[in-house]
């Protein structure tokens, strides 16, 4: 018969051999060792300094092309503001990114505001940019 056909293994009964695996059948003599996993879990360490992520901060981005979108919103998804300077992108490029930012930008909860014709403010949520878009504008 092929690799589905009937079993020819016979799984016998309980046995007196089986003892030795305890009453539920996981190898505890007692009680007491089953319950030591339902114990109160250790404190985990904190990480070292050296691993820890880099605080969100304002970055300054001069996109050239379309595929530099992706790592524009991972900045975005880690947190950071962004200052998006498009003036150095070919418009039907820049119309792509920014397209593809809007969708980043409305997934990670952000805004996105017009700061001047070629400038634009990317923040994750709960970040206020009126103060950087003073900045930019001059005001």
């Amino acid at each position: 018969m092929g690799f589905f056909g009937k079993k020819t293994e016979n799984y016998d009964e309980y046995t007196e051999e089986d003892k030795d695996f305890g009453n539920d059948g996981y190898g505890y003599e007692d009680d007491t060792m089953a319950n030591d996993f339902e114990a109160d879990p250790q404190p985990v360490p904190a990480e070292p300094e050296a691993f820890a992520p880099a605080a969100p901060a304002l970055k300054i981005v001069n996109p050239k092309e379309y595929k530099d979108a992706i790592e524009i919103a991972n900045l975005l998804i880690n947190g950071n503001t962004i200052l998006l300077n498009i003036e150095s992108i070919a418009k039907d490029q820049a119309i792509r990114l920014l397209d593809y930012l809007n969708g980043a930008v409305h997934v990670a909860g952000g805004i996105m505001t017009k700061v001047s014709k070629t400038t634009i403010v990317i923040a994750p949520k709960n970040v206020d940019v009126s103060s950087i878009e003073a900045m930019v504008s001059g005001d």
